[in-house]
């Protein structure tokens, strides 16, 4: 329970507890799964902006957020084109890149540098990512009790006691590799069989890690190439069929190599917080900014995570904004 807390942000060592009874007794229990990956999701959402009318950019990056009449008014892209925009612009990107590198410092009230001053990038929400592709599905010892448990949708391997975890986050925080390599574990092909040729399984999971900036390049290079070897042999600890035998191949994605190749600064996927003092206007508000005309759609508005909460949020205040039809509310929507 405490290993599953933490995936949310919460702190087992400080506050009330509110925020672990939220993370066990509902997120614990709203996990869903992308058909055919994650990367589905995306796709998805880029052909739906495609068939609305976007256009889509891939390989030149946002540099400046254009203004006119003091309203954002478009962007500028790395190899010089300007996009305008006919209503608004919502930015994705954490508040450091939208309001620092897009719109200048200098062009900055006091009370947006002071919430900008105490943003940070981890420690909270920091992970390394292992993928194994398998001859055979984890076969769980504690299977013989209940068979169920060799086809849970997310198993946490590794930690027996509150203690254990505890030292776990503790180091990862403090910019050490954990000594224990528990894991968060899912084995999507028990149940999308797409992810997997006919009788192979594949597991992708999580770590806890310290910040990309806390090892050298070198550093990372030797977790890369020893943690998952860590892991297998705790797992093999709980599943004995988990041995290097049964492992066709695999890969550990590090805070480093999240950041250099997801641009999430310092690997973090929340796309950092605010260290206590919220970034975006009052609660509830937090989409829009103090530039009309410019909001933000991301992660850092939303709460942290991949979701579809941030953007669902900014869509419906900037339909309230524009006086757009409330299509959320229709009833043939789900959601």
């Amino acid at each position: 329970m405490y290993r599953q807390c933490i995936e949310w942000g919460a702190n087992v060592h400080a506050g009330n507890g509110y925020g672990f009874l939220v993370s066990v007794l509902w997120l614990s229990a709203i996990h869903y799964m992308s058909v055919g990956g994650t990367h589905t999701l995306a796709h998805a959402m880029a052909n739906a902006s495609m068939k609305a009318g976007a256009s889509m950019r891939f390989t030149s990056p946002v540099v400046k957020i254009l203004f006119e009449g003091g309203r954002a008014s478009g962007i500028q892209l790395k190899d010089g084109t300007k996009v305008h925009a006919r209503k608004l612009v919502a930015s994705n990107v954490d508040p450091k890149q939208t309001f620092v590198d897009f719109i200048g410092e200098d062009n900055l009230e006091p009370f947006r540098k002071e919430r900008l001053a105490g943003w940070h990038f981890g420690p909270e929400h920091v992970l390394g990512t292992p993928s194994f592709a398998l001859h055979e599905a984890p076969n769980y010892k504690s299977a013989k009790w209940n068979e169920d448990i060799n086809r849970c949708f997310y198993t946490l391997v590794g930690f027996e006691t509150a203690e254990q975890m505890s030292e776990y986050i503790i180091q990862a925080y403090g910019g050490q590799i954990p000594d224990r390599p528990g894991a968060g574990t899912w084995v999507n092909s028990l149940w999308d069989p797409t992810q997997a040729p006919a009788g192979k399984h594949v597991m992708n999971g999580w770590f806890f890690f310290p910040k990309a900036s806390c090892l050298s390049e070198e550093e990372w290079d030797d977790v890369r190439l020893t943690y998952n070897d860590k892991f297998l042999k705790l797992w093999e600890e709980y599943a004995p069929n988990m041995t290097r035998d049964n492992v066709i191949a695999d890969r550990l994605y590090t805070a480093f190599d999240i950041e250099k190749k997801m641009s999430m600064p310092e690997g973090d996927f929340s796309q950092g917080r605010s260290g206590g003092i919220g970034v975006g206007m009052p609660r509830g508000n937090q989409y829009r900014t103090e530039f009309p005309g410019l909001y933000l759609c991301g992660p850092s508005a939303g709460g942290g995570g991949v979701s579809a909460a941030p953007g669902y949020g900014a869509f419906k205040v900037i339909c309230k904004d524009l006086d757009l039809p409330k299509i959320w509310k229709q009833e043939s929507r789900t959601y």
